[in-house]
This record gives C-alpha cells, sequence and structure tokens, in this order.
C-alpha cells in the first residue's frame, strides 16, 4: 500500500469510526453517507472495523464506537486502564439513575466526551462530542460536582449540565464518569451515590 493509499485508508477509519457520536445509524449505508466515505471502499472499510472491535452495534442495531477505539482513544491520553470497565459501569449507571452516563477525558477548559449510554430521562439531549466549561472545575478524584457545560449550535450557545466524579488523572488529562441531569433538576442525594458506587468499582477493578 502506498503513502497515499494508507493515508485515505486512515482517513476513511477515522470518519466511519466517528460518525456514530453525531447520529443513530443502523445500518452500513447510512454509516458510509454520514462518514463522507465513498460507497465503493465503505462497506468493506465497515466489515473491517466491526470485525476489529473498531465499531459495534448496540442492543437496537445502532453503530457505536467498538471497544478496540475505546481503548485506542483512552491509551491516547494514558489512561488506557480504564478501557474494559467502561461498558458495564455505564450501563449499571444508567439503569439506576435513568439519565444519560458516559466517560469524558478534560483537558484544560475542555471536555471530551467519550463513550455514553442514553438513559430515558434525558433522551431528548444530543451528546455532543466536546464542550466548553462554563467556569474553572474543581476536580478532585473521588468526589462529585455539578458543573455547567457550553456548546454551540450553530452559532447559537447552549448549556448542558452534568454531575462528574474524577476516577483517574495522567500527566495532563483527567478521566471522568458522569451523568447528564435533567434541565430543570441538579444532581439527586441517588445521582451523587451512583456516581460514588461507579469511583468505586473502577478502584475495585485495578486491585
Amino acid at each position: 500500500m502506498t503513502h497515499s493509499a494508507y493515508a485515505r485508508a486512515v482517513d476513511a477509519f477515522e470518519a466511519l469510526i466517528s460518525a456514530p457520536g453525531r447520529d443513530a445509524l443502523a445500518s452500513p449505508a447510512g454509516l458510509i453517507r454520514a462518514a463522507g466515505v465513498p460507497a465503493s471502499s465503505g462497506y468493506r472499510h465497515t466489515a473491517t472495523l466491526e470485525a476489529e472491535g473498531m465499531l459495534r452495534r448496540d442492543a437496537h442495531g445502532h453503530y457505536l464506537p467498538g471497544m478496540s477505539a475505546i481503548r485506542v482513544g483512552l491509551q491516547g491520553f494514558g489512561l488506557g486502564r480504564l478501557a474494559p470497565l467502561v461498558q458495564p459501569i455505564l450501563l449499571q449507571l444508567r439503569q439506576s439513575t435513568q439519565l444519560t452516563s458516559f466517560l469524558a477525558v478534560a483537558q484544560d477548559m475542555e471536555l471530551h466526551m467519550g463513550p455514553y449510554t442514553i438513559g430515558r430521562e434525558t433522551r431528548g439531549m444530543t451528546v455532543q462530542p466536546s464542550y466548553g466549561f462554563e467556569s474553572i472545575p474543581d476536580l478532585v478524584i473521588g468526589d462529585v460536582s455539578e458543573v455547567g457545560l457550553r456548546w454551540f449550535e450553530g452559532s447559537v450557545a447552549r448549556r448542558t449540565t452534568v454531575a462528574l466524579i474524577p476516577v483517574e488523572s495522567s500527566t495532563s488529562s483527567i478521566a471522568l464518569i458522569g451523568l447528564v441531569l435533567n434541565a430543570t433538576r441538579g444532581a439527586s442525594d441517588l445521582h451523587i451515590r451512583a456516581l460514588q458506587q461507579a469511583f468505586g468499582q473502577t478502584k475495585e477493578e485495578a486491585t
């Protein structure tokens, strides 16, 4: 494979893995269109990525980034240990709170979203690939905090409130487990206890 062909393949893989974060896509054709990849190679790339664990499907058949993609992403932040723990913890957190649960990485004033699972009470809220913190967050490993996030829909600023618990840090990043909160209510005692339990699970698996 020539350098240019290799670069095109990497670009196509990245586009296909990133596309599920923007829309609910249940067919290879829909995934390929959303990624902007040529159909002539898109079906082959999609099958390869699914076989290698870079793409997977949820219970509804929608494409999601696979465990291999999550592992590579977290390793890039120096947080690869968390990759195999993420999905069961997020699922349990969603089931106990009925809110959207997620893993994210904080760098400076940005929050980069990783894998998430949509909760019944927040299913109308679209999860963005990244957010900006409204103010400097006080992030302490093991402590729950409620913070405001900002993002833009076109030129319109939007706001989302989340509850976060930092679970691990590297030299430049902090991994957090969080809940997207209902727009009219803050974090309840139930939500705080659920996040603390999730934090405890990450530590139990490390021992």
